[in-house]
């Protein structure tokens, strides 16, 4: 037997929230990566962790303290991986094919999802496809919108994602004063080019409240969020303070965090004593 070890000089270790120790069942499970990015988001939730979490590893492999992630999503039976980063985009990781790989030998049952900015989803579709399905997170239509949301004016084609992808892909849309204005054309053009899953979602700790869809009723509520019906497409307005989700998180640096906030990560990891079963995910993999 053995117990998840935190990266040398890390704090020490505690146990979960309670909800962890009530065994509770995970919604889902993140593998995040961490590094330099071909986007410049403002609001990247990166910039509110502490740097110890973000080490570049975006040419590790396997990334650290995989094995005891691997071993707590089949003791807890988590049904839904998902690679995103935390200051990075996961299609930014060069073993992504690799990992992908190591995933599906070690969870086979396992849904696995990506979360990506889509700026390498055209580049790299092939991979893509290898996923059970994928996020776009694209904050607007606007070229200039865009370019102050994301730090770039390179804007990935939506449109070509979704006629590309043999996957569902779903738009995930950050909402602020920004592009606040605009969410109704952004619904609108997001229903035309095809998207079928929508997400708008509310910074964390922004007490503001936006309008997104002050014309339709909720037709039903998902973890604590509104979700609405926009002419058959999905539409949920994800507000982080609301939400009743729970994730088990592996950050770069082999954190191991049963907090679904991210930057509440330091306040608790998880630990749990493990019978010793490896992964195949070693260097030969």
């Amino acid at each position: 037997m053995r117990k998840l070890i935190q990266p040398p000089g890390s704090r020490q270790p505690r146990a979960g929230p309670q909800a962890m120790r009530t065994g509770r069942k995970y919604d889902f499970a993140n593998v995040l990566f961490a590094g330099p990015c071909n986007q410049r988001c403002p609001y990247c939730i990166g910039q509110q962790l502490p740097t110890s979490l973000n080490p570049d590893n975006l040419d590790e492999f396997p990334p650290r303290n995989l094995e005891t992630y691997i071993a707590l999503v089949k003791q807890h039976n988590i049904q839904q991986i998902t690679l995103t980063g935390t200051n990075t985009d996961p299609q930014l990781y060069q073993h992504e094919a690799r990992l992908l790989r190591c995933l599906r030998a070690n969870l086979p049952a396992a849904q696995i999802a990506l979360h990506t900015n889509g700026q390498l989803a055209r580049e790299k579709m092939d991979i893509v496809n290898k996923y059970d399905r994928a996020t776009v997170s694209f904050p607007s239509f606007d070229p200039q919108t865009f370019a102050s949301m994301s730090g770039t004016r390179r804007m990935p084609d939506l449109a070509a994602i979704l006629q590309e992808s043999q996957i569902p892909i779903k738009v995930s849309c950050i909402v602020n004063e920004q592009n606040a204005h605009q969410i109704k054309d952004f619904v609108a053009n997001c229903h035309r080019i095809g998207v079928r899953r929508l997400v708008l979602r509310k910074l964390y700790g922004d007490s503001r409240q936006w309008l997104v869809l002050p014309d339709l009723e909720p037709t039903r509520h998902f973890r604590g969020n509104p979700v609405y019906d926009y002419r058959g497409m999905e539409v949920t307005y994800w507000r982080f303070e609301n939400t009743t989700a729970m994730s088990l998180n592996l950050f770069a640096d082999g954190t191991i965090s049963a907090e679904y906030l991210l930057t509440k990560a330091a306040q608790s990891t998880y630990i749990a004593v493990l019978p010793e079963h490896p992964s195949s995910c070693g260097v030969g993999s």
